[in-house]
């Protein structure tokens, strides 16, 4: 069974900033469906120019998803990782 992001136990916070960076990674773009959606870079500041919550709380949740190996943020650019090496306590 694969693992989830919902099945971790995560903040509301650290699994809303999970599918941004998901939805900004295109990591569900199917061009066989004539999805013209661009991938994009996913860095850290334009996560937070579509962070709508407290500074704190964005914090928190990189901070949280790093730890947790489920994102990397190496030279300011966040990366999925796989569920493989996910930390699921």
């Amino acid at each position: 069974m694969a693992i989830s992001v919902f099945d971790l136990g995560l903040s509301v916070e650290a699994v809303s900033l999970y599918l941004m960076i998901e939805s900004l990674e295109g990591g569900k773009i199917d061009a066989a469906q004539n999805c013209k959606a661009p991938r994009q870079l996913v860095t850290i500041q334009n996560c937070r120019e579509k962070w709508n919550a407290e500074e704190g709380d964005f914090k928190s949740a990189v901070k949280t998803l790093v730890e947790r190996n489920i994102i990397s943020d190496e030279h300011a650019e966040f990366k999925i990782l796989s569920p493989d090496v996910w930390i699921t306590k």
